[in-house]
């Protein structure tokens, strides 16, 4: 049973055109060492996956619906994404549920753009961006999660080296010492990063 309480988070880090002839192109994006190759309105519905700004959180019913709005076949898009469910290039997570633990021991989150460090109007909050110029802001325990997690081998892990990382600075708040508060948060919070690639997700390494 499905409810639009999990969000649709896209696995996988796109690497742009290939060419196989004049009119035949397809968009690759990589997951793990595998690459798949989409089609312009599979890659649409992937895009959709990682948001248009940082308050949308795609579901499977939004997801359909913003399709809808750009040209696409709803029943197509439906498709799609069940496809891609089951490929691994999204995940259907409720960041509150048991299956988060799950989707991150399974997954790796990697930061695209530089830690910027605190916001100047908004102290409490963090930023990443490129060459100082902010280009989205997070809590302070997704920004300790962004900046540690490429360490760890999966999420999970990250998210229990953030929580320590905050103990030792002295931090009681349990949204950012709790491993299963600052994934809850981390989920929740995601997509304002994913949307403007700030961030991707991808399979654990097999080591």
């Amino acid at each position: 049973m499905t409810t639009d309480r999990e969000l649709l988070i896209p696995v996988g880090h796109d690497l742009g055109v290939v060419y196989s002839g004049a009119d035949e192109r397809r968009q690759q994006v990589r997951v793990g060492v595998e690459v798949a190759e989409l089609q312009d309105r599979e890659f649409a519905v992937w895009l959709l996956a990682h948001g248009i700004d940082d308050q949308d959180r795609p579901t499977r019913s939004s997801l359909t619906e913003r399709a809808v709005n750009v040209g696409l076949d709803a029943g197509q898009v439906a498709e799609v994404a069940e496809r891609f469910l089951r490929d691994g290039l999204l995940a259907a997570v409720d960041p509150e549920a048991d299956g988060a633990v799950e989707f991150a021991s399974e997954h790796q989150l990697f930061p695209l753009l530089q830690g910027l460090g605190p916001d100047p109007d908004e102290p409490w909050m963090q930023t990443v961006g490129l060459l100082n110029q902010p280009v989205a802001q997070v809590s302070v325990a997704v920004y300790d999660v962004l900046m540690w997690t490429q360490l760890a081998p999966e999420l999970w892990s990250g998210c229990h080296d953030a929580a320590k990382v905050a103990v030792q600075a002295g931090v009681t708040a349990p949204e950012e010492t709790d491993p299963r508060n600052v994934l809850s948060g981390v989920l929740g919070q995601i997509h304002g990063l994913l949307c403007v690639r700030a961030a991707y997700f991808d399979r654990r390494r097999l080591r």
